[in-house]
């Protein structure tokens, strides 16, 4: 298995998506560190956006592989590689990183299934990335996928205070916690945001909910009042986070960064310190509202993107690129999770009338990673969920 390029590999430490050279001193994540522990085979690092500050897996200053499904269409990102990789056959799970959507979004935009743990739930010692957005975990070919990477990293590290008193996983009991199917699970079904989807990615997320109510899970109709605006608290707080965190680079090396990414510093540049505390104080509103609605149902439902994967140009793919509208449709329904830091997986539910997949997803309370994967795996095991093989396939095993 890869691991994405924002953390650390013994002998070669993350280049976050720049042209800059990796560093030979650096010495194993956590994370990497306990996916070789667990028997993993760790064949080097997978290409991301510049810095993770791309959804769409597009880039100036690296170059990033086109969707698998695709190539005329973009892959997703930050997680780029990670998710083209598990695409195309070359591994069953990955390692992404997710600080907007960086592991659901090319997860849905790629057809595959992928999950952000509970904040805290996986150590980010050797993660060139911080701040209080940003999650670690896997994409993958199937849901036991997931459950099996979960298992091998989770845990407090005293390396990393956020994980301190978060418990782990006993060795097995997360994956077989997928066979507990959702008869009498109650899901909170976020209306107003399936209906602001596109209509085709609205029509399968009421399919493949209706077919989970028939497998005897209670939908439980819901709103959230602060959830159309998730993601807006969403671009302040991690564009704030990430300028504050480029201030090297603003100072003496500007123009080392892409275009785009210059553009998202001078648009962060306009913002005080005032409305990042708004932001933060919006974003304890939404995590109280998440908290009241969590205690009525077992998990949240909702579209992962507004739209599947745009199509690209070779100008988009070599140069980056800031379409606006592309941006929004993506992200809008992914920073409910990473303000809350509550674990959320999506599932692949079809493709739409340009075959390009699209994905459900579902949000559980705090490490409650194993209520996500139960819904996911209901949904493979019943046919809805499945990774469709791509326009660019590998057969590593020649059969």
């Amino acid at each position: 298995m890869p691991v994405k390029e924002e953390v650390d590999l013994e002998s070669h430490g993350a280049r976050l998506g720049t042209a800059q050279p990796a560093r030979k001193d650096a010495k194993d994540a956590t994370v990497v560190r306990r996916l070789r522990e667990a028997g993993a085979i760790v064949l080097g690092t997978t290409c991301m956006t510049e810095y993770g500050m791309s959804p769409l897996g597009v880039s100036a200053r690296r170059t990033l592989p086109r969707n698998a499904q695709n190539p005329r269409h973009a892959a997703g990102g930050s997680s780029t590689g990670s998710a083209v990789a598990v695409a195309v056959g070359l591994t069953p799970v990955a390692l992404g990183s997710d600080g907007g959507g960086s592991i659901r979004i090319p997860s849905a935009f790629q057809g595959i299934f992928g999950i952000k743990p509970t904040f805290g739930r996986v150590s980010r010692h050797g993660d060139g990335f911080g701040g209080t957005m940003a999650h670690l975990g896997p994409l993958g070919a199937s849901v036991r996928d997931l459950a099996i990477f979960l298992e091998a990293v989770a845990g407090e590290d005293p390396e990393d205070e956020l994980t301190l008193r978060h418990p782990g996983f006993v060795r097995g009991w997360l994956e077989s916690s997928l066979a507990g199917g959702v008869k009498g699970l109650r899901i909170g079904v976020l209306e107003e945001e399936i209906s602001a989807a596109d209509v085709q990615i609205a029509r399968a997320c009421r399919e493949a909910l209706s077919a989970l109510e028939k497998e005897g899970a209670v939908l439980v109709p819901t709103t959230l009042r602060l959830a159309k605006h998730a993601a807006a608290i969403g671009y302040l707080s991690i564009g704030l986070e990430a300028y504050a965190a480029l201030l090297p680079q603003r100072l003496h090396d500007f123009a080392s960064i892409g275009v785009d990414l210059q553009l998202l510093c001078r648009i962060m540049s306009t913002f005080s310190s005032d409305d990042y505390l708004d932001a933060q104080a919006l974003r304890a509103g939404l995590r109280r509202d998440v908290a009241v609605l969590l205690a009525d149902v077992d998990v949240i439902a909702m579209p992962t993107t507004a739209r599947t994967a745009p199509v690209v140009s070779d100008a988009d793919v070599l140069g980056g690129m800031a379409d606006t509208p592309e941006l929004a449709a993506a992200c809008r329904f992914a920073f409910l999770a990473n303000l809350t830091g509550l674990p959320a997986g999506t599932a692949p539910i079809g493709m739409d009338a340009r075959g390009m997949p699209m994905g459900l997803q579902i949000m559980g309370d705090a490490f409650d990673e194993a209520g996500v994967l139960r819904v996911l795996a209901h949904l493979e095991r019943i046919g809805l969920a499945s990774v469709p093989k791509p326009a660019v396939h590998v057969d590593v095993l020649g059969g």
